[in-house]
């Protein structure tokens, strides 16, 4: 009996193994963050924070926005070209920031990569106010 379950046991593992498997997919790789761009106050317009490099990709990890007046709204964009007005991609929606609530998300790894080409992806901020002031953090490889 113990022969029969044995070989029964045998056939199920080697069957089941044939069986077809779709593509597998590991866990992804994280890519860490260890740099950062600045913007002073003043534009209020879509500003170029991060330049990127044609041939490699910008991956961007979060924010740190001030706001040395009472109102004010910040978009993040990467796209190609001046003010990243080509292939534009929202990276944070509008947000509100003031003088008592900075806004920030950073994470020590990435949440977007751009595209690699030979045209490079910018990050860049539009400021709605003369008063807001960005910290990007980013990594291009």
């Amino acid at each position: 009996m113990k022969k029969l379950l044995l070989a029964l046991g045998l056939c199920f593992a080697l069957s089941s193994s044939a069986l077809a498997q779709g593509t597998i997919v590991g866990p992804g790789n994280a890519i860490l963050c260890q740099t950062m761009g600045q913007m002073a106050v003043g534009p209020t317009t879509a500003t170029i924070v991060v330049t990127g490099q044609a041939n490699k990709t910008t991956a961007f990890c979060g924010w740190h926005i001030t706001n040395t007046g009472t109102t004010g709204t910040f978009t993040i964009t990467a796209g190609q070209g001046a003010g990243c007005g080509t292939n534009t991609i929202t990276l944070v929606t509008i947000q509100s920031v003031t003088s008592t609530a900075p806004s920030t998300d950073h994470t020590q790894y990435a949440t977007f990569s751009a595209p690699v080409g030979a045209t490079p992806y910018n990050i860049c901020v539009t400021p709605s106010v003369a008063t807001i002031a960005a910290t990007i953090y980013y990594v291009i490889f």
